[in-house]
């Protein structure tokens, strides 16, 4: 057998069905995008690369295209891996609430791992501004679960008194918060 030689453009025209074959067998609905391109470049390969004693063409370029196309379907969804990750590592960055006016606080910056160290820092006048607000209760509420993290269970074990005190603190205290005019303060 002799290979039989091609214009591109005709091999193109009779055998780009072959290329929309595999896509549609490997479900990718991208038709005139980087996957086409992808397996007409591998048809074409195959088609220089063929020999004929080992079989017929057809099969052996059906062979080069899909396993191209396997190949670049892995490649995207590993770069769209990375790039996600990426994303959610620049979101964890800039977006991680430990900012101030885009600054960070500075005992973040100095390795400071310990919030109630970040709070102690603060000026104790905005807590007092922020919480004047509040009934004593509620403060009490604030303080545990806001400033020391704790959950209302926990809070109510603390002071002795029921779970459902301690959530109606936290609602009331919640709902005045809300209302506070924050461009004031």
């Amino acid at each position: 057998m002799t290979k039989k030689k091609w214009e591109l453009e005709d091999f193109i025209e009779q055998n780009q069905r072959r290329v929309y074959y595999q896509m549609s067998r490997l479900q990718i609905d991208e038709r005139e995008g980087d996957y086409f391109q992808e397996g007409l470049v591998a048809m074409w390969k195959a088609y220089e690369n063929y020999n004929p004693d080992k079989g017929p063409l057809t099969t052996y370029m059906n062979f080069q295209i899909r396993n191209r196309l396997v190949d670049v379907l892995r490649q995207s969804i590993v770069e769209r891996k990375y790039i996600e990750q990426l994303g959610i590592q620049f979101k964890g960055e800039t977006q991680s609430g430990n900012y101030m006016d885009g600054n960070k606080i500075p005992s973040e910056s100095e390795g400071e791992a310990n919030p109630q160290g970040i709070i102690n820092k603060t000026i104790e006048s905005d807590f007092s501004d922020l919480t004047a607000v509040l009934t004593d209760k509620q403060k009490v509420w604030f303080d545990y679960a806001i400033v020391e993290g704790l959950s209302n269970q926990e809070i109510a074990e603390k002071e002795q008194i029921s779970l459902e005190a301690v959530k109606s603190w936290a609602k009331s205290a919640k709902r005045k918060l809300r209302n506070l005019d924050w461009e004031k303060q």
